[in-house]
């Protein structure tokens, strides 16, 4: 009973909310508790038993793509790991693994997964796997519920009321309250019955369906001789799930584990927290390789290459990467600090992200808020900001290369 595993990584035109961040960085590739983000999904795919492949999706360019290291996780995993591109403007969710069909059922697998690389998760993908057979379906969702004013804006599953994990009813961002249950961004499927679904559903539209599937804003961006190729094969996974809950061969396992998704840059630091808590053994040989080394408080995580000063002061969620200095009497909390990133003395740094090879001046103050979802909650340092000395920032989002003198509170500094 094999299976194979499909991890959507989007692409440049859907990564616009990432920034300052993905004007140095794609979102795949954020450094998240020292790992690119796409990799713990990946690495989370070992749980999956008889596990043949991971198939990458994406629109970004195998150039774009190059320093994700296919060839070391496909070690970690001791299965293959590839990455495929999508033509511009998309198929769909549902019609990009269409697309790869040949691709995914190489070796016969029995399921595929499909999850998506800005979800954070602990991923209970064998639970998962062993509720879906048990039940039957055709697929099965992981799902969480969630507070009314978080629902609407995420797909909504109602559920059968007798129990059993049957879905009712789907719908996609409803706007108002459908149910607080939503749809976590994590899926199993049988085949070959999800591509005959799909397949269904393609050849139902007509000429006129098939040419409102996208806005015109992005239609207008597809090449000429791709645009009614690409359109006609356009299929979002809402739509393959209404379907299956029609035909009542959908099912959803609710998730008792952590779930977030990562909508604002300051996200990057809900996502860190939360997997720097399940790192354990890794964090305990940081810890070990730093004796009588800063004081560390909770879960840090600290690049072997930083250089960090035995009077810091570090945590808890910390990330400090390769090549960061931090010098005497600095305190850190809630943060991630990027590559190259120069902490200069007594300096203080709360609920903010420090982009690569920025600097933070002696008795400066860098401090955001833990509202992490929110577009000016944390504070962002882009990549090369300097800041001086004594300097206050504040819940401010700072775009690459400014030098910052004077303090600045709840500012987009261009």
């Amino acid at each position: 009973m094999s299976a194979t595993a499909v991890m959507m990584v989007g692409g440049p035109t859907k990564g616009t909310r990432f920034r300052p961040l993905s004007m140095t960085v794609m979102k795949p590739l954020f450094p998240i508790a020292g790992k690119p983000l796409v990799t713990h999904p990946v690495l989370a795919c070992k749980k999956i038993p008889d596990l043949l492949q991971v198939v990458l999706i994406g629109f970004y360019t195998r150039e774009e793509m190059g320093s994700l290291d296919t060839a070391l996780l496909s070690r970690e995993l001791g299965v293959p790991v590839t990455y495929v591109q999508e033509e511009a403007g998309g198929y769909g969710s549902a019609g990009g693994v269409n697309r790869f069909k040949e691709i995914l059922l190489e070796g016969g697998p029995k399921y595929v997964f499909v999850l998506n690389c800005d979800v954070c998760s602990d991923y209970p993908l064998n639970e998962m796997l062993v509720f879906h057979k048990k039940h039957g379906g055709d697929a099965t969702i992981l799902v969480k519920k969630v507070s009314a004013e978080v629902a609407k804006d995420h797909g909504a599953v109602v559920l059968d009321p007798e129990g059993q994990g049957r879905v009712l009813h789907y719908a996609e961002k409803p706007g108002t309250l459908v149910s607080n249950t939503v749809n976590c961004g994590i899926y199993v499927f049988s085949c070959p019955q999800v591509f005959d679904a799909i397949g269904t559903l393609l050849s139902s539209r007509t000429d006129k369906d098939e040419h409102n599937l996208v806005p015109a804003s992005m239609a207008s961006k597809l090449k000429k001789n791709q645009s009614a190729a690409v359109l006609q094969q356009r299929l979002g996974m809402p739509e393959v799930f209404s379907f299956l809950a029609e035909k009542k061969v959908l099912y959803a396992l609710e998730s008792r584990g952590f779930w977030e998704q990562l909508k604002q840059p300051g996200s990057s630091l809900k996502f860190s927290a939360l997997y720097l808590s399940v790192m354990g053994s890794e964090l305990a040989h940081a810890r070990a390789r730093l004796k009588g080394g800063p004081e560390i408080v909770g879960n840090v995580y600290i690049h072997p290459d930083a250089e960090v000063h035995p009077s810091a002061k570090i945590g808890p969620n910390v990330t400090i990467e390769k090549g960061a200095m931090v010098a005497e009497g600095v305190r850190i909390k809630d943060c991630i600090i990027l590559n190259d990133v120069q902490i200069m003395p007594n300096a203080c740094l709360v609920n903010s992200i420090i982009g690569w090879n920025s600097v933070v001046g002696p008795w400066a103050r860098i401090q955001g808020t833990e509202d992490y979802d929110s577009k000016m909650g944390v504070t962002i340092l882009a990549e090369g900001v300097v800041v001086g000395p004594q300097v206050v920032v504040v819940s401010s989002v700072i775009l690459p290369h400014k030098e910052i003198k004077v303090s600045v509170d709840n500012e987009i500094v261009l």
